[in-house]
């Protein structure tokens, strides 16, 4: 059974290698995510494919660890998210433009799985580097 810390690097692994399958194994079966304080997706399947689409919309996201740190299960992330714009972001064509973001998402083990997740993005940033806000250009 993997360790808080191994368990949340194992999931950056799959992330940045796109194994969804090992993504999915590191998932509790009753998973949920919140984003900025509000549930997002409930179950791995779920889970698995909402980061498919992301995937799909960034296929060369990098997900790079700035910090790392665990208390009681809990463990912190602080990482950059860079990649390029290539594909259908969420219902809107592929702008082809690079972002590089910093966001923080803390991560809820239990028994060598992520039960939980909270993730706080820089979604602004994002989206304005995407050229999806005013002043992105």
């Amino acid at each position: 059974m993997l360790g808080p810390i191994e368990c949340v690097k194992r999931v950056v692994e799959c992330d940045n290698g796109r194994d969804a399958e090992g993504y999915r194994e590191v998932l509790h079966e009753d998973y949920l995510s919140y984003v900025h304080g509000k549930p997002q997706n409930s179950g791995r399947d779920v889970e698995v494919a909402a980061l498919a689409a992301w995937w799909d919309a960034t296929s060369d996201v990098h997900l790079e660890i700035l910090e790392i740190g665990e208390t009681d299960g809990l463990v912190t992330l602080r990482y950059t998210l860079t990649g390029t714009n290539d594909g259908d972001f969420f219902g809107r064509p592929a702008s082809g433009k690079k972002f590089h973001v910093e966001n923080c998402t803390l991560l809820r083990v239990e028994n060598g799985r992520v039960k939980e997740t909270y993730r706080y993005s820089d979604t602004l940033g994002l989206m304005t580097q995407l050229g999806l806000m005013p002043g992105g250009d």
